[in-house]
């Protein structure tokens, strides 16, 4: 049997027991979320990074699926440290419920070719969304507000501009300022494929002032992408119009367009230049950019659910060892198992002999002394910032003996043969001879009345000899038990009872 487990250093030995122990009250994530979620922010460029939108990419979808985050992504928060004390704003930028949904937090400092950890916390049940976009510069004005004062009546027509953003922009609202009170349809189009990007209709508001409302999603305009934004009269509509080629400090100015006899869905193709006619406006919030974007890795989500102790851990004699097995939690967030050891039935006093991983279930305790009881205790712990840890899991003891005692000095056996144990009736140990004609793989087992297996004494590959091995039962009730030996193709079984 290969000994799996995982080494630890001095340092993080002694870091993951004052782990165990620290007061969770004190480093636990804000109050009422379920989970936390590490993510390491890398500036990749040589440039200091301050109060930027760092775009992260995050698998909401398995948050969601796991019942760790709300579907509509409300309840997301994102702090400096485990315990939340200082929160970022952040932007939920679109893509919920995928593996890829895009949110930009703010950080306010990240040093050149530097990275810093935060944490993202979920799975509050009644917290509302505070995604907001002031993680941008803004909001501006696409017009700069411009104003111009000539009014004219045209029905059903569509006065906007051409324009052409320098930098990536969030355009949040539409608005507009006219000089008659009427609700009215403004559209964005994408100038090279003629599309409507966004359209939405926009209150009446009060006359010669700008009004604005908020998008139902905000849209994304690309740098360099041109662009027309159109407001549309139907009967009895007015409009300002004048000459000004004013335009936001984000973009340039390409002309007017327009179109007459026309419905809000036309795109306009008639010229003006340097005029602006409506006057339709918009508000929007430039994406800051680094030459070299920032990247994001996110370590495993974990809940604040204290792992269950582990189950079924049973402990097998050796020659100076113990062979230890158990099932797995199954956990999402498990991290580690904490092995124990004593040589009394008491946890409280036992040893912490060694940190597992979370795929290991099987472990050899080495250098023991042969006739001393062993008993054997589990922790399992999570991924949380600071772990959860299980309590102690049910014991299981072993004594170590050299198990392949030949008798008669070298002499082997003719065939297999398994002995009636002694003493029996017994408490709490009796012995079990077994004979064995030819290497082989060798299982010993107790079961008990109900034909439950309770005990694995022997399960490995022993050369041909004569045996004796011990079964102590001080963990288990009087009664009748039953043992079992299968070796080759040999198997018998015989019964014994314990008596306290």
């Amino acid at each position: 049997m290969n000994r799996k487990y995982l080494r630890i250093s001095f340092a993080s030995f002694i870091a993951l027991l004052l782990i165990s122990f620290i007061n969770l009250s004190v480093h636990s994530q804000p109050a009422g979320y379920k989970a936390e979620m590490p993510v390491w922010i890398k500036n990749n460029s040589g440039t200091p990074l301050t109060n930027f939108p760092v775009p992260l990419r995050v698998n909401t979808q398995l948050l969601i699926t796991l019942g760790l985050l709300n579907a509509t992504g409300r309840d997301m928060r994102f702090g400096s440290d485990c315990s939340g004390a200082t929160l970022y704003p952040y932007f939920l930028g679109g893509y919920l419920n995928t593996d890829s949904t895009l949110i930009r937090v703010k950080i306010p400092a990240i040093a050149a070719n530097d990275s810093v950890l935060i944490y993202m916390f979920c799975g509050h049940a009644t917290d509302t969304s505070q995604s907001t976009y002031n993680v941008y510069n803004g909001p501006h004005s696409s017009t700069d507000s411009v104003v111009v004062i000539t009014t004219n009546t045209v029905a059903l027509s569509s006065r906007g501009f051409r324009f052409t953003p320098t930098q990536n922009l969030l355009v949040t609202h539409f608005g507009k300022r006219i000089p008659n009170a009427t609700q009215r349809y403004l559209t964005m189009w994408n100038f090279t494929t003629q599309q409507i990007v966004k359209q939405a209709q926009v209150d009446a508001g009060v006359i010669g002032q700008y009004n604005y409302n908020a998008l139902d999603t905000p849209v994304n305009l690309v740098s360099g992408q041109q662009y027309i934004f159109s407001l549309f009269q139907g009967a009895g509509d007015m409009y300002y119009y004048g000459t000004s080629s004013q335009i936001g400090q984000h973009m340039t100015y390409g002309d007017m367009r327009y179109c007459n006899s026309c419905t809000q869905n036309t795109f306009p193709t008639s010229i003006l230049t340097t005029f602006h006619y409506g006057t339709p406006d918009f508000l929007y919030y430039v994406i800051e950019t680094a030459t070299t974007p920032p990247t994001n890795r996110n370590l495993p989500a974990a809940d604040t659910n204290t792992p269950a102790p582990p189950q079924g851990l049973d402990a097998q004699q050796g020659n100076q060892s113990a062979h230890l097995s158990w099932t797995g939690n199954t956990e999402f967030d498990l991290s580690f198992y904490l092995l124990y050891r004593n040589t009394v039935n008491n946890p409280n006093t036992a040893t912490l002999i060694d940190s597992l991983a979370t795929t290991d279930t099987t472990y050899i305790d080495t250098n023991l002394t042969n006739e001393t009881e062993y008993f054997y205790w589990l922790k399992a712990g999570d991924m949380f910032c600071t772990p959860r840890v299980s309590n102690f899991s049910a014991p299981d003891s072993v004594i170590p003996n050299p198990i392949g005692i030949t008798h008669n000095g070298t002499e082997i056996p003719k065939v297999y043969a398994l002995f009636q144990n002694y003493p029996n009736p017994f408490n709490p140990v009796t012995n079990i001879n077994f004979d064995i004609p030819k290497s082989s793989l060798v299982r010993l087992t107790v079961y008990d009345l109900l034909g439950r297996e309770i005990k694995v004494i022997v399960n490995t590959v022993l050369p041909a000899g004569r045996y004796k091995t011990d079964w102590d039962a001080q963990n288990y009730a009087s009664g009748i038990y039953f043992y079992k030996l299968e070796a080759g193709s040999f198997t018998d079984r015989k019964k014994m009872v314990v008596v306290k």
